[in-house]
């Protein structure tokens, strides 16, 4: 089996260091429409304003893609919006 290419291993590296970022992105987004769920709309909205923040580092990082980082952050927006009405 052939040794991997400096190619593999640079993508490996940035998979591998760009996962915990994925990661926490994915969990702050859960977070916060559990918290939208129990009714919580202050943390709901504490949440939304750092996930604002993580997305769009992400996205300036190149890490994700910049019209993702956008659609998140719309529809976390947009699902506040909602809760902010119905009470």
């Amino acid at each position: 089996m052939p040794a991997p290419s400096k190619r593999d291993k640079q993508s490996r590296k940035r998979f591998e260091q760009n996962r915990s970022v994925r990661t926490h992105l994915r969990n702050l987004s859960k977070n916060f429409y559990r918290a939208l769920e129990s009714g919580d709309v202050e943390r709901a909205r504490n949440i939304r304003d750092q996930s604002q923040r993580e997305f769009d580092k992400a996205a300036t990082k190149g890490i994700i893609h910049r019209n993702k980082a956008s659609r998140k952050i719309g529809r976390l927006d947009k699902a506040l919006a909602g809760k902010r009405e119905e009470s």
